[in-house]
């Protein structure tokens, strides 16, 4: 991706005991930085063990610092997870996520040293330490993930759940939390309490570095649905123009009885309810078609969620864009991702205005609902479905469509709905 140049490499590398969120947030973290036009890679020093010696032996006493053989083996896939992040970064990579335990002062050293041989002074190192307390919260990410982890295919899952926190035990014999007594007044790192409630940090400074703090302090590891809805067909749709800001057409009113049924049903089987989000553009076709979204909340709008703006071809077909501005419609076709409309905007310009509906969506620990416009939605999809950022403006993302992502672990589950009226219509092609 050619729209950031980045001189020196970035590596986040996790720590904290077992079962503190450490995968969801290295995921998260990948899935932002990428978002955001970097080129930027996950290692799981995990699977790394499980590829070198499979998951049959490696239960809780694998994982016992006394035992000599075992603590040789994961260091040993340490190793190799750091020697292929290396190769990552020094083949074009910007950022990379280094996802372990890094239990004590001499495993982080290891670490440390091992990229400065390597990388020299051209690269950054920050450790993130997520740290909890609250034994709900560890339950909780047991259940919710562990179970479904390649070591237990196959385990009771009440075995499985007392062999991980057996797991648990044994790391707590040598872990140490990351300090400037212990790691040195020059280590940098980001301190995670109980996911966000608390964040400490020290030595943390340039701007990829500043953004993700920004990031991390609205994330959280409660799971919740979010619904994408793109508005009822408009005028502009029917007659085939770009942007404006247009009534709905006849076929679009037609569908805003449909769509409240659709959510509707969704409130008759719990999955929204009155704390929901609903988020909306400014835009009358996307106000319209939230405000017939009966959930018992008023949509809130936000200006951030207006459609891509089409500069001096606003309201235009693409027919009259293609003959008043050649040379537009040749740039655009060749390049949608980075071509930003005379006086208007681009795809890239988009992801940058929408980040604070990101990070709004990220914190919230309810269902969110979002009725917005085609290529919105599309950066907004792109981001949850860790799609690449060059295929983000041919998302498809159809009217008379409810777009529900259901989380999981580590990554979204998607449903579409179609809620359509019954009708041929020839007007629901994209054109953004």
């Amino acid at each position: 991706m050619e729209t950031f140049v980045r001189e020196k490499k970035i590596i986040f590398a996790m720590m904290g005991l077992p079962a503190r969120g450490k995968s969801y947030i290295s995921t998260k973290i990948v899935c932002y930085i990428s978002w955001l036009g970097f080129n930027a890679k996950l290692f799981n020093i995990g699977k790394y063990r499980r590829d070198s010696y499979g998951t049959k032996d490696c239960n809780a006493e694998f994982f016992d610092p006394a035992n000599k053989q075992a603590v040789e083996a994961r260091k040993k896939c340490s190793i190799k997870a750091l020697q292929d992040l290396v190769k990552f970064l020094k083949n074009g990579g910007d950022v990379a996520v280094y996802d372990g335990t890094n239990t004590n002062v001499e495993r982080r050293k290891m670490v440390a040293d091992l990229l400065k041989q390597e990388l020299g002074e051209n690269h950054t190192l920050i450790w993130i330490e997520s740290i909890c307390n609250d034994d709900v919260i560890i339950e909780n990410n047991i259940r919710s993930s562990k179970l479904t982890s390649p070591d237990y295919e196959g385990v009771d899952p009440e075995i499985a759940i007392q062999d991980f926190k057996k797991r648990i035990e044994q790391y707590k014999k040598v872990y140490q939390e990351i300090s400037t007594e212990l790691d040195g007044e020059d280590v940098s790192f980001i301190k995670l309490s109980n996911v966000t409630k608390k964040i400490v940090m020290n030595q943390i400074t340039g701007y990829v570095e500043c953004k993700l703090v920004s990031f991390l302090m609205n994330l959280h590891i409660t799971p919740h649905t979010i619904y994408l809805v793109r508005h009822g067909e408009s005028m502009n749709n029917a007659e085939r123009k770009l942007g404006g800001d247009p009534e709905l057409s006849e076929r679009g009113k037609r569908y805003l009885p449909k769509l409240k049924q659709f959510f509707d049903d969704e409130k008759d089987t719990g999955a929204v309810n009155e704390k929901t989000k609903l988020f909306t553009s400014t835009l009358r076709r996307s106000v319209e078609t939230a405000n017939v979204i009966d959930i018992g909340a008023r949509p809130a709008s936000f200006k951030i969620l207006d459609e891509l703006d089409a500069g001096v071809c606003d309201n235009m077909t693409m027919d009259e864009v293609e003959k008043k501005y050649p040379d537009e419609w040749k740039a655009r076709a060749t390049d949608k991702l980075k071509y930003r409309f005379p006086m208007g905007e681009s795809y890239i310009d988009l992801v940058h205005r929408i980040e604070p509906i990101i990070f709004a969506i990220e914190k919230c620990t309810e269902p969110v609902i979002v009725v917005s416009h085609t290529a919105v939605l599309r950066c907004i999809y792109g981001y949850f479905m860790k799609r690449p950022l060059k295929e983000i403006p041919h998302i498809e993302i159809p009217l008379e469509t409810v777009i529900k992502l259901n989380p999981d672990a580590y990554y979204n589950r998607e449903e579409r709905f179609n809620v359509e009226i019954n009708e041929k219509c020839k007007t629901l092609q994209d054109i953004s």
